[in-house]
């Protein structure tokens, strides 16, 4: 409806446009504009949605390379502040460290949680007015960033760029459907091909204030110029979705009828984030959630009784310690180095920093590879990973080759294998009844700890160094290494049941591996007794 007000408004000025747009809400040869019958106007949406998934199908790659760019431009660029912030010293703008701090923090708190807000909106009403509406948020936050001299308008516009930007790519997920079939099953790959490249767009677009601290230093531009040149982008989105992204998502033709049902949102709609292009699902999820759909009493239970295990609380806080520690190196490495190196060698190791963060996604085949063999290699994994950087940053902050070749290659590919296994772990352990939910809650966790930050920061300023505030989140570290363990529910019964598959596959009656949930239980290789109902039941 917010996209028939805008139209309707441009129509008044270019009647052409008027023309061009209400002839796609008819059938073909026919040029009338719908009448305000609910008979007319419901046949109407089904033609247009018709005609804007055929326009999408009929060229795939072309669409699937907007999306990508879309995302790229705008997801995730708050995360390049720690190149964005040197630019606004330059030019004069005169906040402090702490603000400077909570200028980040809301936009990293905003990217977090408008994940779920935009959900909500992408499932009652379709991908084109998600992006409408996220296009004019982004839109308002690029105006107030104009005024970088005011606190209150650049932490608010900074923190609308960041809430908007996924509002902008979720919209462009279900584009994977573009793509049908895996390549094992003999289709294109592509929708997994398609995901692999939305994720490393978002990584990608840090590149973006890159870009413009190199332009001010080359060119001496302005970031409010930037930020008004920058427009475009959202109007391209704007008018994108506008003309051409449909009312709902594309259905994705290769699902199993199973599948679907656990797919399909409660509006009906197919959920463009839980299918088997989802960058959520990663390698050999949809064969793990199987097995644990059999064996682990908190698959797709009621989201109550998930809310009270523990497990569920135990992952999103692991995530949440993780982040926490990510965004404040991003927000913080500035000022970290001027306190230990010259300011010539950190002017130098920040435009390093800058320019490794953009390729993160560069370990997702390696976290690919961890997922698909057992979450505990890629638990542990992250969790050394952060140990490390930690104990560089709190004994070894001033040896820059240290910072070069360790902590910033891991602060560049740590959110990447912290984000990696939570959208993993929350299908295999928890199923997707409630997926989008819980992933909203952990985000929202995420948030929470991320407010820690600002205390740290204060706390750093007063006494001249951040080494009291990096060792605090150094031994918040130590802890997760149980925390993979224990928000693992599943990992027992997964190994029970390889162990029961592989000893039964000599027996020639193989019950046990039956679809079905098995009413037998094996006694040797040949014989089988019928399980009590306790048994089943547990």
């Amino acid at each position: 409806e917010v996209g028939n007000i805008l139209v309707d408004y441009v129509a008044d000025i270019f009647p052409k446009i008027e023309d061009t747009y209400y002839h796609s809400f008819n059938m073909p040869g026919t040029t009338s504009r719908p009448d305000d019958t609910a008979t007319k106007s419901s046949d109407a949406s089904t033609s247009n949605i018709s005609q804007r998934h055929k326009r999408l199908t009929s060229s795939p790659l072309f669409w699937s390379s907007i999306g990508v760019t879309q995302t790229l431009l705008t997801a995730g660029i708050v995360f390049g502040w720690a190149s964005l912030l040197p630019v606004l010293r330059d030019e004069g703008v005169e906040h402090t460290p702490q603000e400077f701090a909570r200028i980040f923090t809301g936009g990293a708190v905003g990217n977090y949680v408008s994940t779920l807000a935009f959900g909500v909106i992408l499932d009652h009403y379709g991908p084109r007015s998600t992006a409408i509406v996220a296009s004019l948020l982004f839109s308002v936050g690029c105006i107030m960033c104009c005024h970088q001299d005011s606190f209150t308008s650049l932490l608010v516009g900074f923190g609308l760029i960041g809430f908007s930007g996924p509002g902008i790519q979720m919209p462009t997920l279900h584009l994977a459907n573009l793509f049908l079939g895996e390549a094992r099953e003999g289709g294109s790959g592509g929708g997994a091909i398609y995901m692999s490249a939305q994720a490393a767009a978002f990584d990608g677009g840090t590149a973006v204030f890159a870009i413009v601290r190199m332009a001010h230093q080359r060119y001496n531009m302005k970031t409010s110029t930037f930020f008004l040149i920058y427009l475009v982008i959202p109007l391209w989105v704007l008018l994108t979705a506008l003309f051409y992204w449909p009312d709902d998502v594309l259905p994705n033709q290769s699902q199993e009828e199973t599948l679907s049902k656990t797919t399909t949102s409660r509006t009906g709609r197919n959920s463009p984030y839980i299918g088997p292009g989802s960058p959520y699902l990663s390698p050999g999820m949809i064969r793990l959630r199987e097995v644990n759909k059999k064996n682990a009493s908190l698959y797709d239970a009621p989201l109550s009784v998930v809310l009270r295990h523990s497990s569920f609380w135990t992952l999103a806080i692991w995530v949440s310690i993780h982040i926490l520690k990510l965004n404040f190196v991003v927000a913080t490495i500035n000022d970290q180095l001027e306190d230990v190196v010259s300011s010539d060698e950190a002017e130098s190791l920040i435009g390093i920093f800058g320019a490794m963060l953009p390729f993160g996604f560069v370990v997702l085949p390696f976290v690919a590879w961890c997922l698909q063999n057992s979450a505990q290699w890629a638990f542990q994994v992250a969790n050394t990973v952060g140990l490390v950087y930690g104990v560089i940053l709190v004994y070894f902050s001033s040896n820059s080759w240290l910072l070069k070749c360790i902590v910033f290659p891991a602060v560049a590919t740590s959110r990447q294998m912290v984000y990696s296994t939570i959208f993993h772990q929350i299908g295999v352990t928890f199923g997707f009844a409630n997926y989008g939910v819980l992933l909203g809650l952990t985000n929202i966790l995420v948030s929470s700890f991320s407010l820690i930050q600002n205390p740290l920061v204060n706390w750093s300023e007063i006494h001249g160094n951040y080494t009291n505030a990096n060792t605090i989140l150094l031994l918040m570290t130590l802890p997760l290494f149980a925390a993979g363990l224990l928000a693992d529910p599943n990992q027992k019964n997964t190994v029970q049941n390889k162990s029961f598959s592989s000893s039964s596959k000599g027996g020639s009656n193989n019950l046990a591996t039956d679809e079905e949930t098995p009413l037998f239980t094996r006694i040797d290789s040949q014989h089988y007794r019928t399980r009590s109902k306790s048994e089943i039941f547990l």
